[in-house]
């Protein structure tokens, strides 16, 4: 298939590349096994930590309910009486052992509940009642330390003769409570036997692989008492022997917290993962020992799945390897062939210039091949730091590695973005100067060295060609230094290449979440006012200080509303970018929310317009229901999404317009603009005059103005009211007269809402005529 080159050379270059080739597999796979191990140990340690958290809930639980039953055995008259007893009465263990029984029955785990006399020497169960060997005696006594209201956790076995524990067959968990009622001697008992099933369901959870796995219960004083073991293809967990055991809790490590983990090396040598949890309330300590081979059970598959991926890549290499050599090394050969391998007097003139040629030719080709390398990263490292300014960096696979590699931490609590524009005196904005590139390289360097001081920055030219810088805090807070700093780059760069220097400082945000919704606010600050902020530092907020921000965005909708019923689609472009650069200071997931809000009102605006038998608003109600921040990555897709809302819209407006009664529909406006101080001018009156009926009168007006008659007829009297109160200094409730408005209380609240003020205060904010303020006043309150 290849052409056969038998050269040392092609030989050493093949060599070479393919050792490259291998050791690069090799590597490659070595990564493979560390993640894969890692993540194996990491999910275990997780599952395993949460799962006896999981079975401390439940000992706590249970410990309640014992505690529970030993207070009920206490109180019970019965029962009180047959343990303050000092002599042997059956009469009394009688009635104490019905009332143990109904304790027992109450409990579906509890098979036992009994106590122990001291004074008479007498156990009463809810089964039987017996007398006590020293032996059984000191089997409960040297289990509890010798304090009062002590308690304790054993497991035993219990058998059918339950008094003397004879032909025991079954394994119960003990609570042994320490009680005194008399008055001097030895203490009493109350023993309440929980069936083992209750702690074997809920440790089961904890078996999740094959192989020998251990677990261990501790009681509060932190002796051993239930030792559990799994082995092979078992599923469940059995009992088994203190001594039968491969750890040693006294070589355990301080714990600290109330769960973690540790690595531990067992009694037969093996490393083993170790989790624990502790219970609050019982005072019990688990652990969870599974050797890091259960673990690691997994590697034998993916060993043969990446030796055989390896071997492929090998055989690619291989190819690429024969193919490279062969290109590099045939120049060579060639003059090898005509220089050395010639007697001397067959020597061509140039051929010096041949082999130099040659060598150049070479050279040119590795030179070809680095700048591909280098511009290849580059590009990605660029298109990645765009996916992360426009909010797309999650689709980005092990994205934190990524950007980590290009000196991002996508990890800190704080970040802001700093935007730098930078033109000459003679050309303002683009980059048309031939010495465009030096100004910008010189500019990215000075800032990259400027802003490292306060923090790892990587920087990113966007479309407008403006320097992008992400900067990382540690705190809610601007650096002290950071617009002294800036100032040094502007000074530095008018003194060394008389560039105008334009930087805007981007909000702060929580989070990385939020650094695409900060990057769009900046550059739309940057964009909007560059102009008026050319050669100075500003920050994004400030471009929106020289209106009200609520104000704005209460009636951001209305603003729309004029741009759709003008059809004009650029300026609601324009409104809603200038919305997203006053958001500066609000997370993504408001800002969404927020614009959601708008076109739903929007909507409401023209609802009028709609028929019942109208496909524009359920196609409508579809793209409202698409604004939502579970499906909007990015300020990018939350733009696009709202604007093709409105193209729907705009497009429903025009053509309603179009074929609507145009000639009924501006009579009634002509009408309302000359009789608008008719206070009994009503929806019903026009249709009348217009011979149709109201309802359908209605949405012709609607659909041919864009505005219902109640909002026409009220904006046209808004209108005449604000005449008034500008040009005439009536009060205000003969202004209300005067506009068709009877109720004067009535026309300071439509007043309010449409202008956000009441009418006095807008007289006063208009034309300054403070001295109408007070008889103003008077006449409200008079009305």
């Amino acid at each position: 298939m290849f052409k056969k080159v038998k050269t040392r050379l092609f030989n050493r270059y093949l060599f070479s590349i393919f050792c490259v080739v291998a050791i690069a597999v090799i590597l490659v796979t070595l990564l493979i096994f560390t993640i894969y191990a890692n993540l194996q140990i990491s999910s275990a340690r997780t599952y395993s930590v949460h799962q006896l958290e999981q079975v401390c809930q439940m000992t706590d639980m249970l410990y309640s309910q014992m505690r529970s039953v030993n207070n009920q055995i206490l109180q019970n008259s019965n029962t009180n009486r047959c343990l303050s007893s000092n002599t042997f009465n059956r009469l009394i263990e009688a009635d104490a052992g019905i009332k143990l029984r109904e304790i027992q029955t109450a409990q579906s785990y509890t098979r036992y509940v009994s106590l122990y006399n001291s004074a008479s020497n007498r156990f009463v169960s809810s089964s039987t009642a017996d007398f006590l060997t020293d032996d059984d005696i000191a089997y409960y006594y040297r289990r509890l330390p010798d304090n009062p209201g002590a308690d304790t956790c054993l497991l035993r076995m219990i058998g059918a003769n339950y008094a003397t524990q004879q032909l025991k067959t079954r394994y119960v968990y003990s609570f042994v409570f320490r009680v005194q009622l008399r008055k001097g001697g030895s203490p009493d008992l109350i023993i309440v036997d929980v069936d083992e099933d209750y702690f074997n369901d809920s440790i089961s959870n904890l078996r999740t692989s094959n192989g020998f796995q251990q677990v261990l219960l501790l009681n509060r004083y932190g002796e051993v008492f239930s030792t559990n073991i799994a082995e092979g293809d078992s599923e469940t967990f059995t009992h088994a022997k203190s001594d039968n055991t491969i750890v040693s809790v006294a070589d355990f490590p301080e714990l600290t917290d109330n769960s973690g983990s540790f690595s531990y090396t067992c009694a037969d040598h093996t490393e083993a993962l170790v989790t624990y949890a502790k219970a609050s309330s019982s005072g019990f300590t688990i652990f969870n020992i599974v050797p890091y081979s259960n673990i690691y059970s997994g590697l034998p598959q993916l060993a043969i799945i990446t030796l055989l991926a390896g071997i492929l890549v090998l055989c690619v290499g291989m190819f690429i390897s024969f193919r490279t050599s062969a290109k590099l090394s045939a120049p060579i050969e060639v003059l090898y062939s005509n220089y050395v391998k010639k007697p001397s007097n067959d020597h061509a003139g140039d051929e010096l210039d041949q082999l130099s040629k040659a060598f150049s030719d070479m050279y040119m080709k590795a030179d070809k091949l680095e700048q591909g390398l280098i511009s290849s990263y580059s590009d990605s490292k660029k298109r990645n730091i765009q996916r992360l300014m426009h909010g797309e960096y999650g689709q980005i696979p092990n994205y934190i590695e990524v950007y980590q590699s290009y000196g991002i931490d996508l990890t800190a609590p704080y970040y802001t973005i700093v935007i730098i524009s930078a033109a000459s005196k003679e050309l303002r904005f683009g980059p048309d100067d031939p010495n465009y590139f030096i100004y910008s390289y010189a500019l990215e360097n000075l800032a990259t060295e400027v802003l490292g001081q306060f923090g790892s920055v990587v920087p990113y030219r966007n479309s407008h060609n403006f320097l992008v810088m992400l900067l990382p805090l540690q705190k809610n807070a601007y650096p002290e230094k950071l617009v002294p700093e800036l100032e040094r780059v502007c000074e530095v760069m008018q003194r060394e290449f008389a560039m105008n220097t334009t930087v805007c400082i981007g909000t702060i945000v929580e989070t990385a979440v939020n650094i695409n919704l900060c990057y769009e606010a900046t550059n739309i600050a940057l964009e909007y006012s560059a102009i008026r902020n050319q050669g100075k530092i500003f920050f994004a907020f400030e471009a929106s200080q020289n209106i009200n921000l609520n104000a704005y965005h209460n009636k951001l909708h209305m603003k729309l509303a004029e741009h759709i019923r003008a059809n004009d689609l650029d300026a609601c472009s324009q409104e809603f970018d200038l919305a997203i650069s006053y958001m500066s200071n609000v997370s993504f997931n408001t800002a969404v929310t927020y614009f959601n809000h708008v076109m739903m009102s929007l909507l409401d605006d023209f609802s009028t317009t709609f028929t019942d038998d109208d496909t524009t608003y359920p196609l409508l109600m579809d793209k409202l229901n698409e604004i939502d921040r579970q499906q909007l990555p990015n300020v990018y897709m939350l733009r696009k999404r709202c604007m093709e809302f409105i193209t729907i819209l705009a497009h429903h407006q025009s053509i309603n317009r179009k074929y609507g009664n145009e000639l009924a529909a501006e009579t009634a406006k002509e009408y309302i603009d000359k009789n608008y101080a008719n206070p009994d001018l009503s929806l019903k009156m026009l249709a009348g005059m217009a011979g149709l009926s109201t309802a359908y009168f209605g949405k012709i007006f609607a659909t041919q103005t864009g505005y219902s008659f109640s909002d026409y007829l009220s904006n046209t009297r808004m209108k005449k009211a604000e005449q008034l109160l500008l040009e005439t200094k009536l009060p205000i409730n003969q202004i209300s007269e005067a506009i068709g408005i009877v109720n004067t209380n009535y026309f300071y609240s439509v007043f309010k809402k449409k202008y956000g003020m009441t009418p006095l205060a807008y007289r006063r904010t208009r034309s300054g005529e403070a001295e109408d303020a007070k008889p103003e006043a008077n006449d409200k309150e008079n009305t």
